[in-house]
């Protein structure tokens, strides 16, 4: 799963059937981390992304099994560390994309 960004687009989800990986993707971005709604940078290669938010990203598919896996993952992800409880998140590296 992606969230691929980049100024011209905004912010949509790709590969969203890939529960295996998390990332943020940027794409044409230089210079200083972009805003972007939902997602803080924790450095330049990793983010917090808002679990709540996640569904609400175009491409993001709203039928129950997506959403059962997508549970899943988050689960596993919390069994790993990886997401903070008290700000509701998950985090995620940063690919930078020229």
């Amino acid at each position: 799963m992606i969230l691929d960004f980049s100024p011209e687009d905004g912010l949509r989800l790709i590969e969203a059937d890939d529960f295996k990986r998390f990332s943020l993707r940027l794409r044409g971005v230089s210079g200083e981390r972009p805003e972007i709604t939902n997602i803080v940078f924790v450095n330049d290669d990793e983010v917090l992304v808002g679990i709540d938010g996640i569904c609400s990203i175009p491409g993001a598919p709203q039928t129950e099994e997506w959403l059962a896996r997508f549970r899943k993952m988050v689960e596993y992800a919390a069994s790993k560390g990886w997401v903070d409880a008290l700000t509701s998140s998950i985090r995620s590296h940063v690919e930078w994309m020229p």
